[in-house]
């Protein structure tokens, strides 16, 4: 992007010919025509306690009018001043992955804005819960031209009764402008030579001698990871933390809060968070299979006692059952929840289908099946599954297994028996018939158990 119209007030930086140190801002209103006057001029001074320091003077009368600096070229807070009268102003760092400086004058908030490899500045005035309103635009200086800075006054004038110090809000628009241009020249210069410096080779180590005093520590803030590390890029459609320990999720989770409380204290659209976990165990799974008791599964076919059963019968079955439930208990014990090992946090300003958890639930559920036995009656109907009675001799059924809708085994059992009845069928009869069943169910389980044992 370049600056939109030359016919705005614009503010051409030269440096100036009589010291390199100082940089003359032309102004001009249209098109350069070569006889412009400087307007400000821009001096780097000395300070002991600012690693940079500069001011700005009125070219033609010569008085001081704002000044900057830093201690170091990486602080998230900078020094700017007005002077006559003298107003310090905060000029502080906002942005979370992009480049963002921002001040406050007469109650406004001015941000100062540009891409990561992009040249051009944009200097917007907080209007919420409206949309930003441009206020000038800036563009670094290239092998073509110099840096320029244009002043938007017909977005100015919209808001007389907010923007009164015009002449305030000019000055340190300059001096907030000059101070990130230089910010950015030593940065650039410093990873030049970082490059081209030879290493040098090792000097024996040298003992200090008693007099000289001890060298005091490095004063000053150290930031590891710089603004401009990350590349903002407004068509982003997600993106992803991750950790590799759980000691780290609570701290990947407080990172997405954070962002998404900025994004809601800008006014921006809101984030969709999805949490995918690795539910990978931490031991290997030879050891869980060791831990395991080792055995065949045991499958209780008894059915449950009837309250008219004799008092022999019901407890030989309980007794059984018993039996066959704490065998169950302990093939099969109790699996205590660890936390994942992994942790991936996407936040996107899209819906991911992929990544919903209602999705993700019904196909995991879909693909798992848990075993569960159904009971019986005396008469072997299953849980809705068929019915096994019949009349007439030779009666005979099969074991089957067939699955359920939510995914589940129910095993129907019923007796090969052998018994004279009739249509009308008589109470002797009957009751023999049930005898003989009851008979056979606890034949069939103590040979099952048996065969388990």
């Amino acid at each position: 992007m370049s600056l939109r119209d030359k016919s705005c007030y614009t503010l051409t930086i030269h440096p100036s010919d009589a010291d390199p140190a100082i940089f003359e801002l032309m102004e001009s209103v249209g098109p350069a025509t070569g006889n412009e006057k400087p307007r400000y001029a821009r001096v780097k001074e000395t300070r002991e306690d600012e690693g940079y320091s500069s001011a700005i003077y009125d070219a033609l009368t010569g008085a001081r009018l704002a000044s900057a600096g830093y201690t170091i070229e990486k602080a998230k807070k900078r020094r700017l001043q007005l002077h006559g009268p003298d107003e310090d102003v905060p000029f502080d760092f906002t942005g979370k992955i992009n480049f963002e400086w921002s001040f406050i004058f007469e109650g406004n908030k001015y941000r100062w804005r540009r891409e990561i490899y992009g040249k051009d500045y944009i200097c917007t005035m907080d209007r919420k819960p409206d949309p930003p309103v441009e206020i000038c635009l800036a563009r670094e200086a290239d092998k073509k031209e110099p840096a320029k800075l244009q002043i938007l006054h017909y977005n100015i004038d919209r808001f007389p009764n907010e923007i009164k110090d015009l002449r305030g809000l000019e000055t340190l628009l300059v001096a907030s402008l000059l101070c990130l241009l230089d910010a950015g020249d030593e940065r650039s210069i410093s990873s030049s030579s970082k490059v081209s410096k030879p290493v040098p080779t090792p000097s024996p180590p040298s003992l200090p001698s008693k007099d000289s005093p001890p060298i005091p520590p490095q004063l000053g803030p150290e930031r590891v990871i710089s603004e401009e590390d990350f590349e903002p890029d407004p068509e982003t459609l997600f993106i992803v933390i991750r950790t590799r320990s759980p000691e780290a999720h609570q701290r990947a989770l407080e990172v997405s809060l954070g962002v998404k409380r900025f994004r809601h204290h800008e006014n921006l659209s809101d984030l969709h968070q999805y949490i995918i976990e690795d539910n990978t165990p931490a031991s290997p799974p030879s050891q869980q299979r060791q831990s395991k008791r080792p055995g065949p599964r045991v499958i209780n076919l008894d059915d449950e006692p009837k309250s008219s059963s004799p008092p022999h019968s019901s407890s030989s079955s309980s007794s059984l059952r018993r039996k066959f439930t704490q065998t169950k208990t302990q093939a099969l014990p109790q699996e205590i929840w660890t936390p994942p090992q992994h942790m991936a946090i996407y936040l996107s300003t899209i819906v991911l289908p992929d990544l919903d958890p209602g999705r993700r639930g019904s196909s995991s559920m879909r693909n798992s099946f848990s075993y569960s036995n159904d009971g019986r009656d005396s008469h072997g109907n299953g849980n809705g599954k068929g019915n096994g009675n019949g009349n007439g001799n030779g009666q005979e059924a099969s074991t089957s297994t067939s699955t359920s809708p939510a995914g589940t085994f129910a095993v129907k059992s019923s007796q090969h028996t052998s018994t004279n009845t009739s249509a009308s069928g008589s109470s002797d009869n009957s009751g023999s018939a049930v005898k003989n069943k009851k008979s056979f169910r606890g034949t069939l389980g103590q040979k099952l158990f048996r065969s388990s044992s």
